[in-house]
């Protein structure tokens, strides 16, 4: 990344039939598992990697270094996600017990992470 340039750091949450289930199903609504308010994300605001970078280049950006961003193993996330709605887990425990990891090369099926730099 050049020096004099900033750069949009994002993580979001990408269409797919499995991201729907976690974030629409089993974060917001399942009262087993729910940890965020109902709405917090919508279905017609996610967005594939595909079409974030088609709206970074029509904003003058080109999307950098797009990883998976997931849980290395998804029982622990299952845990994490049912303890914390018990109320036995804290926000601030979550992040070590889920261990979650950037796949760069990987497929990213829920979240996924990058930034955008200015085209020079």
């Amino acid at each position: 990344m050049p020096a004099s340039g900033g750069a949009f750091v994002y993580d979001t949450v990408n269409r797919t039939l499995v991201s729907r289930l976690i974030y629409l199903g089993a974060f917001q609504a399942f009262p087993g598992t729910r940890i965020m308010p109902r709405g917090r994300y919508a279905a017609h605001r996610l967005r594939r990697p595909a079409e974030l970078a088609e709206a970074f280049d029509r904003a003058g950006l080109s999307a950098k270094d797009v990883s998976a961003f997931k849980p290395r193993d998804v029982r622990s996330l299952v845990r994490a996600t049912r303890g914390r709605r018990r109320g036995t887990l804290a926000d601030e425990q979550l992040p070590e017990l889920v261990d979650m990891v950037l796949e760069p090369e990987g497929s990213p099926a829920v979240t996924y992470l990058g930034y955008a730099i200015h085209r020079a």
